[in-house]
């Protein structure tokens, strides 16, 4: 396995797009890695999908944020359906929570060094009539101890939006900001999360789309502008530390051995999701794990992303 402090080509000229789904992710699986890209010299940018309001919540202080399953009144959700589009009553639901995990993540990004955020479906990625948001689906644990769909899931969540249009939103973003890299989940989203997975999903297809021309938001009127294609030059997952995903033993693993203190300051700061024990971290699970500024990924090749010419 190649170790090295930077995925190959990280300096003062290039732009580092990373793509997550909640915050708190881009610190737990990329944090040492965006830090250390930052200090590098390196523009850092980070896409995050939902404000992840269906989390659990650790603080006692702060339980009163989290959404219980009791409180989701609608049926499990399986027709596709647009994100935003909540009445109101259920628009309300986990909207607490969403603003803490709003707040956490800027502190976070601050202890990391990054100074460029972007929601999805907001600044570069709006959409041509106005920004949108895109909710936390939930979650529930399968039996095979591997994350599934959640039991509801409300209307107006990321994975039930329309894959084209919000893939269509990413590439906006590829497009105008023409990053050298593009960071985000492999296919079964780390841990099987549908967030994650669906992460990974929108990643490689505004991947294909921004290689075409295509518009763009311009300013605070959203107006529409055409911008060349780009066709990102490397593309990076993210390399799961769960035993269940095993990689085959001859898939080539980078590893990225970034910047400790600033990983384990940005963990600090997700605090209704993570707690900071010294040198280790739990979740919400409360199993420990070291802090580490190891971080694994995996090359894709264009072949996988772009079709045939």
């Amino acid at each position: 396995m190649d170790s090295t402090t930077l995925l190959p080509g990280t300096g003062p000229k290039t732009t580092m797009l990373f793509v997550h789904a909640h915050p708190d992710d881009e610190t737990i699986v990329t944090g040492a890695t965006m830090s250390a890209s930052a200090a590098a010299g390196a523009r850092v940018v980070l896409v995050t999908c939902t404000r992840g309001e269906l989390g659990e919540v650790i603080p006692p202080e702060l339980a009163h944020l989290e959404v219980k399953a009791g409180d989701l009144a609608l049926p499990r959700a399986t027709d596709p359906d647009d994100a935003g589009h909540l009445p109101e009553q259920e628009a309300a639901l986990g909207a607490g929570l969403a603003l803490e995990r709003e707040r956490e993540l800027a502190a976070a990004l601050a202890a990391l060094g990054v100074h460029e955020h972007i929601w999805l479906g907001q600044g570069v990625t709006a959409t041509d009539s106005g920004d949108v948001t895109f909710r936390d689906s939930g979650m529930q644990w399968g039996a095979d101890g591997r994350a599934e769909a959640a039991a509801t899931v409300l209307p107006g969540s990321f994975s039930r939006a329309p894959l084209e249009g919000t893939a269509e939103l990413l590439a906006h973003a590829i497009r105008e900001l023409r990053p050298d890299m593009v960071i985000t989940y492999a296919a079964d989203g780390g841990y099987g999360h549908p967030d994650h997975v669906r992460t990974h999903e929108l990643t490689m297809a505004a991947l294909r789309l921004a290689a075409s021309a295509g518009s763009a938001n311009a300013g605070p009127a959203h107006a529409s502008v055409v911008v060349t294609g780009w066709k990102v030059p490397a593309v990076y997952t993210i390399v799961s530390d769960r035993p269940e995903r095993a990689l085959d033993a001859d898939t080539p693993r980078l590893q990225v051995v970034g910047d400790l203190a600033a990983k384990k300051a940005a963990m600090e700061a997700h605090r209704t999701q993570i707690t900071v024990d010294g040198g280790r971290f739990a979740l919400s699970d409360d199993v420990w794990r070291d802090i580490s500024a190891v971080e694994e990924f995996v090359a894709v090749p264009p072949s996988a992303i772009y079709p045939a010419q």
